[in-house]
């Protein structure tokens, strides 16, 4: 909102980064006007997912999401669950990742290996985690998560055992993680 403030020499108009100075009449008062103008730092867009949506879903199919998306955006994408679908087969709520598949299994049906319910999925795959994703594993503090995603940067993890052979977390730890963890 500008401001109006009375000076005897010129007019100062402040707009963004550019500054204008008019002189005027000596004789009279004059008034200058401050204009505040604050530009909101441009966002990088977050970078589309492309997931594959299959099971019991109305439109099966593959589809791009915006980043920062989860479970429940790919369903919607879908058309949504049918009938049919096993409702507490799938956490709605889990953050999706760029290649993903989401499998939606009908009651006692076998989720295909590699699929978003599938045991190998449900694990925090060690080379794509995030810093605060690690973080949610029991015992990993932001200290320990960053030095993971700097060894992991250096050299990508063969096997869960590296993080204990690397010296990244002690055995208490990694006894705890051990069943939440994969490699890929």
């Amino acid at each position: 909102m500008p401001r109006t403030v009375l000076i005897g020499i010129a007019t100062l108009v402040l707009a963004g980064a550019g500054l204008v100075i008019a002189r005027l009449h000596a004789d009279e008062p004059q008034q200058v006007a401050i204009v505040e103008e604050t530009h909101a730092p441009a966002r990088t867009p977050e970078p589309h997912l492309v997931v594959d949506v299959s099971g019991a879903v109305a439109h099966p199919g593959v589809y791009r999401l915006p980043g920062g998306s989860r479970v429940v955006d790919a369903l919607l994408a879908a058309g949504g669950m049918t009938g049919e679908a096993d409702l507490a087969a799938l956490n709605k709520a889990a953050p999706i990742h760029d290649g993903q598949r989401i499998y939606v299994p009908r009651p006692g049906e076998m989720v295909p290996p590699g699929s978003a319910t599938s045991e190998a999925q449900l694990k925090l795959d060690l080379n794509r985690a995030t810093a605060s994703e690690l973080e949610s594993l029991p015992g990993i503090g932001p200290a320990t998560a960053a030095r993971i995603v700097r060894s992991r940067n250096a050299r990508p993890f063969a096997k869960v055992e590296e993080l204990q052979t690397r010296g990244l977390v002690p055995a208490r730890v990694f006894a705890d993680i051990r069943d939440l963890i994969t490699t890929g």
